[in-house]
């Protein structure tokens, strides 16, 4: 008896070593395939996913395996239709199944449970129930639904646990602006032990984890990733680094939220575990095209866009043209210039025998030339820009005839800090000694920080990654008392897109407000 006892005691820590094993390991890349076509519906294939019920054709992710599922697969009853445990171990019980309406067959195999899914059909060849759709699925992504189903059961997020949940902060690479890493770093630590102290969220902990400066942003963050095991990314700074951020997001289906930036990696459709904050440059070149045709009727006017070839110029040239043309602007000419050879003079003196009436110029200090140029002309067209590109002494700079005729762009105003986010950040400098220096990073990354909470708040106790993503695709006019209401959604992962366009009086050199918040769409 003692033997036997022992035989069944090893042979249960077999079993639970095989299913730690199962837990831990990373998804491989069809299983990740797999996960994509249980849970969203989707494959990387060219040719969406599509299910018939009865004789409708329907996408697949209308109708995903989840939905009904469950999203771990434990089976669901709702309005009396039940839909049956999906876990392998469940599919592929020795002794077969028996259904609450009768229907009996033997376990699933592979073969048996790819006949379930395309054709409706048990492995004793019953039809399964009408409300089970029948999938078209292609040879390979079968086999990744497959792989995934048989690793469902197993399939965890990293970085959480029942008592807490690990995040990961990017921080400035480069060391000079280590300043703003320390400030960014204090203010986070400071939010989560203040949050942590009140009992957490749904009683988990979060724990930060930083990036440390002098390693290159990209390396940073997947050696943070692999030693801490992330279960997102949040606020922090990824100017330099967003194509590589894009690409570990992707690649590890790792959410980032907020990461401060001016180049937003937007796609058509978007990353799904990308989520901004603010808009970048491209947002506000194309709210500020909204701002001209709606409030200076600049559409049926001759406009240029003028630009340095550099990245960040290029990009909000790029989209204040695409704006223009979706909104059926007819005379608007791009103009780009080479960064160490800007003409003012020439430009300024082809522009008006052109007959210009505005110009959109990306160009930092290049506006100041340019406006210098034109006032010897005595040309006075509107001039727009991006207040982030532009140099701080321009309101000083303003000729006297372009008071007023002068405007930029800028993602936030003072007016976006509510009474009750000052109090709150206030209250958090004094309990935590916050510095004094940096504010607006430390705001930044508290926003951040607050909307990654309000989708674990509203993603439930039974959290994952999924699940916050889906809560955090549902905000709508989200208000962090930080920042410009936030709205997200499947199809918009830049929460404020759009900008506050200013101008300038240059009598008093101060700044005037032009309009209230201008979509860029």
């Amino acid at each position: 008896m003692r033997l036997h006892l022992l035989i069944l005691l090893a042979a249960a820590l077999c079993v639970s070593a095989v299913e730690s094993a199962q837990e831990t390991r990373p998804l491989t890349p069809a299983e990740r395939r797999g996960r994509a076509i249980f849970l969203r519906g989707e494959t990387p294939g060219e040719k969406p996913l599509t299910a018939m019920v009865g004789d409708l054709e329907v996408p697949a992710s209308t109708i995903n395996c989840a939905g009904c599922h469950g999203r771990r697969g434990e089976g669901k009853t709702e309005g009396g239709v039940a839909a049956g445990n999906l876990t392998w171990s469940n599919l592929t019980k020795s002794y077969g199944h028996t259904h609450p309406g009768g229907r009996k067959h033997g376990p699933f195999n592979e073969s048996s449970f790819t006949t379930a899914v395309v054709r409706g059909v048990d492995p004793a060849g019953n039809d399964l129930g009408v409300a089970m759709p029948r999938y078209r699925l292609s040879i390979e992504d079968m086999n990744d639904l497959v792989a995934y189903i048989k690793r469902l059961e197993f399939d965890r997020d990293p970085g959480l646990t029942s008592e807490s949940i690990d995040v990961g902060v990017p921080l400035p690479a480069n060391t000079a602006l280590a300043g703003v890493g320390q400030a960014i770093r204090q203010a986070i630590s400071a939010y989560f032990d203040d949050l942590n102290a009140r009992g957490g969220i749904y009683n988990r902990k979060i724990k930060p984890h930083f990036t440390e400066a002098g390693t290159d942003m990209s390396t940073s963050l997947r050696n943070l990733n692999s030693q801490n095991q992330i279960f997102a990314f949040i606020g922090g700074v990824s100017a330099g680094a967003d194509k590589e951020i894009a690409a570990l997001a992707r690649e590890e289906e790792i959410p980032f939220i907020g990461p401060a930036t001016l180049l937003p990696q937007v796609e058509h459709p978007p990353n799904r575990y990308l989520f901004y904050l603010l808009p970048g440059v491209t947002e506000q070149a194309a709210a500020l095209i909204n701002f001209a045709d709606q409030q200076l009727g600049a559409k049926k006017q001759r406009a240029a866009v003028l630009f340095p070839t550099t990245e960040l110029s290029a990009a909000a040239a790029e989209a204040a043209m695409a704006r223009a043309k979706e909104a059926g602007w007819t005379d608007i000419v791009k103009m780009p210039y080479s960064a160490t050879s800007f003409d003012a003079n020439k430009l300024a003196q082809q522009l008006k025998a052109a007959g210009t009436a505005a110009v959109f110029i990306f160009g930092g200090t290049d506006v100041e030339a340019f406006l210098r140029a034109a006032s010897a002309l005595e040309w006075t067209p509107y001039v727009l820009s991006l207040g982030a590109l532009t140099s701080r002494d321009l309101p000083a700079n303003v000729p006297a005839p372009f008071t007023k005729k002068v405007f930029l762009a800028f993602p936030t105003i003072p007016g976006d800090v509510t009474a009750d986010g000052l109090a709150e950040y206030r209250a958090l400098v004094e309990k935590y000694k916050l510095p004094a220096q940096h504010t607006a990073s430390q705001l930044a990354a508290l926003a951040a920080a607050k909307t990654f909470v309000e989708g674990l708040k509203r993603a439930g106790a039974d959290l994952s990654r999924e699940q916050l993503i889906t809560a955090l695709e549902g905000l709508y006019e989200f208000d962090t008392g930080l920042t410009p209401k936030l709205v997200f959604g499947p199809n918009r992962h830049v929460g404020a897109a759009g900008a506050y366009v200013i101008t300038i009086n240059s009598e008093t050199k101060e700044f005037v407000s032009a309009s209230g918040w201008v979509a860029a769409n």
